[in-house]
């Protein structure tokens, strides 16, 4: 796969082209096992929307098929949102803490946007 089509691929998955429509408890569904709560999973801060790119998985990877395709080597992380289903993914290792209320931790790896969707 040519640079050009991984770059191709990122920016449907971020944008949803070619994909089918998800309905709102579909988007709003956190699997058990998510990319949100990951040791992996680094969230765009800036954009706020769950979105962010997985630290070992690289451009071409691809989770959600069987059997999953992992990209090790490349420059850029693997763009991902925090309720992705990471139960075929082989690197995931789930949190210690994850800072449900914004006030228990400083630091900003632990502060996802999960918390807001985590069961109680």
């Amino acid at each position: 796969m040519g640079r050009r089509d991984q770059w191709k691929q990122a920016s449907n998955k971020m944008f949803g082209q070619g994909n089918k429509k998800k309905s709102f408890e579909e988007r709003e569904r956190v699997p058990d096992i998510a990319c949100g709560v990951c040791k992996n999973f680094s969230e765009n801060a800036y954009a706020s929307d769950g979105r962010g790119v997985c630290k070992v998985l690289k451009i071409g990877s691809e989770i959600a098929v069987d059997p999953p395709v992992y990209v090790l080597e490349g420059d850029t992380g693997l763009i991902t949102f925090f309720n992705t289903d990471a139960a075929k993914c082989s690197h995931f290792s789930k949190m210690e803490m994850i800072d449900k209320d914004g006030t228990e931790c400083a630091d900003p790896a632990f502060r996802r946007a999960q918390r807001q969707m985590e069961k109680k």
